[in-house]
C-alpha cells in the first residue's frame, strides 16, 4: 500500500513486524495543525492584540453585569433545571435589571474569540520558549474547545431571552447549558494555570541564581528561553 508522502521521511519502528512508526515519528504524525503555527500564533504582536482586546471586552461585560449581582454566577454555574433558571430570570425581570443580561450578549458574543485567540497565542509562545515536546500540542486547542462551549452556552440563553414569558425555559436545555458553562470554566482554570506556571518557568530560565540574565540558547530546549521572535 502506497505511503503518504508526509511520512516518507519519519522513522519505522524495524523491530515491530507491521512496521509501524518509531515513537519520536508516531508524535510528530499526532503532532496536529498546532505544529507550523506555534511560531506564527506566538508573536508578541499577536498577542497583545488578542490581550488588549480581550480585556477591553472583559471589562466591559464586568460593568453591564454589574447591577446582576451575584446571580449571574448562580445562573451559570449551579441552575441545572429550569425551575432555577426561571427563578432567576424573573427576579432580574421584576427588578428591571434584565435588560442588563441582554445587552451583555452584544460583546459576549465575540467574547470567546478573544480570549481563545489571547491564550492561545500564548501558550504558542510559552511552548516555544520552553522547547515543549510536540506531544503536548493538544493543550493549545483548550482555549478554542472553551470557546466553542461558551458560544453553546450563549445561544441556549439567547433561546430563553427570546421566548415569550421565557417558555423555552423548559428540561433539559438550562442543564445542558449550564453544563457547558461549567466545562468552560474548568477549561480556563486549566490553560490560565498552565499559562502561569509557564510564564513562571519562563521568567526563572533567564535569570541566574544571582540575579543576572541567563544566556540564550537559542536551540528551543526545555528551560531555555529559545530563540528571540518578534
Amino acid at each position: 500500500r502506497p505511503r503518504s508522502r508526509e511520512l516518507d521521511h519519519l522513522p519505522v519502528d524495524h523491530d515491530t513486524s507491521r512496521g509501524q512508526l518509531a515513537p519520536e515519528a508516531r508524535g510528530a504524525a499526532v503532532a496536529g495543525p498546532f505544529e507550523g503555527l506555534r511560531g506564527r500564533l506566538g508573536r508578541r504582536s499577536v498577542i497583545a492584540l488578542f490581550g488588549v482586546a480581550w480585556l477591553a471586552s472583559q471589562t466591559a461585560i464586568l460593568w453591564i453585569l454589574a447591577p446582576l449581582g451575584s446571580e449571574i454566577a448562580r445562573l451559570q454555574t449551579r441552575a441545572f433545571r429550569a425551575e432555577e433558571t426561571l427563578r432567576i430570570l424573573q427576579d432580574w425581570e421584576a427588578r428591571g435589571v434584565l435588560d442588563a443580561y441582554r445587552a451583555h450578549f452584544v460583546l459576549d458574543r465575540f467574547h470567546p474569540i478573544l480570549y481563545a485567540g489571547f491564550f492561545t497565542a500564548l501558550l504558542c509562545r510559552l511552548f516555544e520558549d520552553l522547547g515543549v515536546s510536540r506531544r503536548w500540542n493538544f493543550v493549545l486547542a483548550l482555549p478554542l474547545l472553551s470557546g466553542l462551549l461558551d458560544g453553546i452556552e450563549n445561544q441556549i440563553q439567547l433561546r430563553f431571552l427570546a421566548s415569550p414569558d421565557f417558555s423555552a425555559v423548559v428540561d433539559p436545555l438550562p442543564l445542558l447549558s449550564t453544563l457547558a458553562s461549567d466545562g468552560k470554566w474548568l477549561l480556563v482554570l486549566a490553560y490560565a494555570g498552565a499559562s502561569a506556571v509557564l510564564l513562571w518557568r519562563v521568567r526563572r530560565s533567564r535569570v541566574r541564581p544571582g540575579g543576572s540574565p541567563a544566556p540564550s540558547s537559542g536551540d528551543g530546549a526545555p528551560g531555555s528561553p529559545g530563540r528571540p521572535r518578534t
